[in-house]
């Protein structure tokens, strides 16, 4: 991973600088060329409860649930997807402060916290990829909050996650639900803490709800989250 990260440093110091997604040679401080950066999909009036896109005008999601507000300001498409995917599954890390920064910038947070909690990896999974690019946004953030509020929220690394029974890509969300049942589990207290649940996209919420019915438990008295994306709805399909 350092020599990925070494070489970035030397390209960005010694050769003309190139967008990250199209390649044209762009601004040598920009990572973006103008028009891939205007291409971002944002998630406009998403719902509160869910994020998906558009649901805020309808007020369709009225279920009861411990989560009380998601934050998801982009739209898991184009180039979010291409950036996203690089940062996650081929160890672009450096890519973490932009991401961070574009999120922010399309759902800033104005609300204070006890704690950022990422949602956790399965240790088997964290030791293939190297990294649980949650803990890394959450870090981030953080660092990010700090420089517009007085004093950092501290990440709060407190949850465990054990393997899932079945692979869950192509499941729904009634099925990701069940699949996620007594995933999750933390021995810290929570008690009467304001806490924000971080992650990197959300596909259906049942992983945000199930992190979120765990740091319930442990006594969390409000629990929110904040995520870099939405994934796009299919037709058909029952999401999150």
């Amino acid at each position: 991973m350092w020599l990925h990260q070494l070489a970035q440093t030397l390209q960005q110091d010694f050769l003309p600088s190139h967008c990250l997604t199209c390649h044209i040679a762009c601004e040598p401080a920009d990572l973006l060329c103008s028009s891939c950066l205007y291409s971002i999909r944002r998630n406009p009036w998403a719902c509160q409860r869910c994020g998906q896109p558009g649901t805020a005008l309808t007020g369709h999601c009225r279920r009861t649930t411990v989560l009380r507000f998601v934050l998801a300001g982009l739209e898991y498409s184009g180039v979010t997807r291409d950036l996203i995917h690089r940062w996650k599954f081929h160890g672009a890390v450096e890519l973490s402060h932009l991401l961070v920064q574009l999120g922010l910038k399309a759902a800033p947070i104005t609300r204070r916290y006890h704690a950022l909690v990422p949602v956790p990896m399965h240790w088997r999974g964290r030791w293939v990829r190297g990294y649980n690019q949650s803990k890394l946004l959450a870090q981030v953030l953080s660092k990010e909050l700090g420089r517009h509020h007085r004093g950092s929220p501290p990440v709060a690394d407190c949850l465990s996650a054990s393997s899932r029974a079945k692979a869950q890509h192509h499941m729904d969300r009634a099925q990701r639900i069940i699949n996620s049942q007594g995933r999750y589990t933390t021995k810290k207290c929570l008690s009467g803490q304001s806490i924000l649940i971080v992650d990197d996209v959300i596909t259906t919420g049942a992983t945000l709800e199930a992190v979120a019915e765990t740091l319930a438990k442990a006594g969390a008295a409000r629990i929110d989250a904040w995520c870099l994306a939405r994934a796009p709805q299919i037709q058909g399909v029952n999401t999150r």
